[in-house]
């Protein structure tokens, strides 16, 4: 029948049905701007049956998990070796990404999965702790490379991702982009000092 995707672990192999199957989700939701779908819904618009979303994917909070996984390394590839190299140049780039109208697909899915947490605490959602861990150990190994203990590293990387999160989310409540601008340099400024001041 093909291969499953582990959802926890990563992607489908390339040229698997499973990945066949990711395209055509990914390309749906950019042509629509939205994931407010069921997965009955989805499975009839890409030309499936529910029943193989199901198996290949799991739940919909698991398709959503795998494309954001999917998203994720679409934005790594972007940068073409050029990626960021410290905490502040990171921040930079993922908020420039959250500003970026064409990027609301992967905003959405943050908040669905998010919610859906919320909803069930006990619920795992691989692709939201996947991608949030892998921006704090980034910010870790940055922050332990800009002079920073480790200990301190890995607290100043939750602080920050936390700090975004809690941007993005003020963004979409009070829609008022010079305050949260604002916010996002001043929280980048106290990045910057941690910075200088580990250099001490």
């Amino acid at each position: 029948m093909g291969e499953r995707v582990d959802v926890p672990t990563g992607l489908p192999v390339d040229g698997s049905r499973a990945a066949i199957m990711l395209r055509k989700v990914v390309a749906h939701f950019r042509s629509t701007g939205s994931v407010d779908i069921s997965l009955r819904q989805l499975a009839a618009e890409i030309g499936t049956s529910h029943r193989m979303l199901q198996y290949y994917f799991g739940g919909r909070e698991n398709l959503l998990s795998v494309v954001m996984l999917q998203l994720s390394k679409e934005y790594i590839a972007h940068f073409d070796g050029n990626r960021p190299v410290s905490r502040a140049a990171t921040m930079q780039a993922a908020w420039d990404r959250f500003l970026d109208p064409s990027n609301r697909l992967q905003t959405q899915i943050l908040f669905a999965l998010a919610s859906a947490s919320a909803e069930k605490p006990d619920r795992e959602v691989p692709g939201l702790t996947s991608d949030l861990d892998a921006f704090a150990a980034a910010l870790g190994t940055f922050g332990r490379a800009e002079g920073l203990d480790p200990e301190r590293a890995d607290h100043e990387a939750r602080t920050i991702v936390s700090s975004l999160l809690g941007l993005y989310l003020d963004f979409f409540v009070i829609k008022d982009i010079d305050r949260i601008g604002a916010s996002f340099r001043t929280l980048k400024s106290w990045v910057e000092r941690s910075t200088a001041d580990a250099a001490r």
